[in-house]
């Protein structure tokens, strides 16, 4: 009957999810502050013992070094713990503020071809180029950039700048742009081959030596 309690609760812990990365890392952290902080009762347990009633044969020098030491690594752990988390959280908002400032550019980028494919002459296309720059860091227009989806965002402002609502194209021509920026990969994901290396000249075509006079 036990060994079917214990097969029963083995089962169940391993057909439990595995808790997030940050909540092991803050469990994790929890128990190394209450080992460390155990490490410090037995310490001053140690000196109260050591100095109000010493007992014959203890080295008490000799407790209270392997207690620090014991502690020191508890430490160690606690910093290394901690020092994860925060890299992981920093790389965390790394990628999402990467995503944010390539989303928010594959915006622009499309409104700059929409200016570009409707404008008359290169006096029309700068002037409507510089106007999409300004109005795009403008906080209402940039709120509504980072809260909505491209294609949402791009043909909310075609309409409210009064541009042709061909959210299709300028995205296309966008991801184009940013492909050739650097901010997207190819389509096909790989380098041109390199060149083949020139053939041997057939023997025919190649210069006799010179006969060993020597």
């Amino acid at each position: 009957m036990l060994r079917s309690m214990d097969t029963a609760q083995t089962d169940s812990i391993s057909e439990a999810p595995a808790a997030p990365q940050e909540e092991r890392t803050a469990r994790h952290l929890r128990m190394l502050a209450r080992a460390a902080e155990i490490q410090m009762e037995i310490m001053e347990a140690t000196r109260t013992e050591a100095v109000e009633a010493p007992q014959p044969g203890v080295d008490y020098c000799r407790r209270i070094d392997v207690i620090a030491k014991s502690l020191r690594l508890t430490l160690l752990l606690e910093d290394k713990f901690a020092n994860h988390r925060d890299d992981r959280r920093k790389g965390t908002a790394k990628r999402e503020a990467a995503q944010e400032d390539r989303h928010a550019l594959r915006v622009k980028l499309a409104m700059l071809a929409a200016a570009y494919e409707v404008s008359g002459d290169q006096e029309e296309v700068d002037r409507r180029a510089t106007e999409v720059c300004e109005r795009v860091e403008r906080p209402e227009v940039a709120e509504l950039i980072e809260a909505s989806r491209a294609e949402v965002a791009v043909a909310a402002l075609c309409r409210r700048w009064g541009y042709p609502v061909r959210v299709e194209r300028w995205l296309e021509m966008a991801d184009e742009a940013m492909e050739k920026l650097g901010f997207l990969p190819s389509e096909d994901g790989e380098d041109d081959p390199p060149e083949a290396p020139p053939k041997p000249r057939p023997a025919s075509a190649r210069k006799p030596r010179p006969p060993d006079t020597g």
